[in-house]
């Protein structure tokens, strides 16, 4: 074969490969890069490193919260965890369990966060303070078949409306502890004593991180609504969280609450 000829063929080959492989790229997607997350876990009051501390990369699904990656921290305090793509995550930072602490981070596209220093406060063996529902595994309050509060019999005949807020720890065996239990907001004396009487006898969902039973916090807002003519049904206003007399972390928690999981409403007819 001419040695001119041998050039063009071999030119032309060439040019169909690169053509193939720029065909190929474009008809390929994209994958999103994962991202690498990283920080440093130190003691909020010491500010000496967390050694060999558990952290994992958590997301809150439908069905409660799932372990994406985990891992421990140096000698330095040091971690790097990798999430599969961008989006809302939860870290969760404990030596041991039960006793965890969770932080959102936000992991944007293509970008890799700037590490983070995380001051915690490290687990002693004095520290009994039960969870909230960030904390928890799942934030589900009632078991399955749970009956609320009683509609008091005068405030139905008189078609009245109202509500209560609850405070109180549900312990290991899903009982609010009765030295716990905190009733304010109240709008009639009828509806804070039918609900003192349900908190009494009720039963709530073991509140667990991993696998072990834990206290919880928990924050509902009980409300009482009647309807006079059931075609008519006349839309339930929200409770308001009382503006003063709370704790900033328990007005975040009964805000939460009015919103998610912790709002219970007790219907009835005259």
């Amino acid at each position: 074969m001419p040695l001119r000829h041998l050039e063009s063929s071999r030119s032309l080959l060439k040019r169909l490969s690169v053509a193939s492989l720029t065909a190929a790229a474009v008809a390929l997607p994209a994958a999103l890069p994962a991202q690498v997350i990283a920080g440093r876990v130190t003691d909020d009051r010491t500010m000496q490193p967390a050694i060999d501390y558990v952290v994992r990369l958590v997301q809150m699904s439908d069905t409660g919260l799932v372990a994406l990656a985990e891992t421990t921290t140096d000698p330095k305090g040091q971690f790097t965890v990798v999430a599969p793509s961008a989006g809302s995550y939860l870290l969760s930072f404990g030596r041991a369990r039960p006793r965890v602490h969770r932080v959102p981070v936000e992991v944007a596209a293509g970008l890799t966060p700037t590490p983070q220093d995380f001051p915690l406060p490290i687990q002693r063996e004095s520290d009994t303070r039960p969870y909230v529902d960030v904390d928890v595994d799942s934030a589900g309050l009632f078991p399955k078949g749970a009956v609320g509060p009683a509609f008091p019999r005068e405030q139905r005949l008189a078609g009245a409306r109202g509500s209560v807020f609850a405070m109180f720890v549900v312990d290991t065996t899903g009982r609010a502890e009765k030295n716990s239990v905190r009733l304010f907001a109240g709008t009639h004396a009828d509806f804070v004593q039918s609900v003192e009487q349900w908190l009494a006898a009720g039963r709530f969902s073991v509140p667990h991180v991993g696998n072990v039973p834990v206290r919880r916090q928990v924050c509902l807002a009980v409300a009482f609504h009647v309807d006079a003519d059931p075609r008519e049904a006349r839309p339930l206003a929200k409770p308001s969280v009382p503006p003063a007399g709370l704790a900033n972390s328990s007005r975040a928690l009964c805000s939460r609450a009015v919103e998610g999981a912790g709002m219970i409403t007790v219907s009835a007819q005259r």
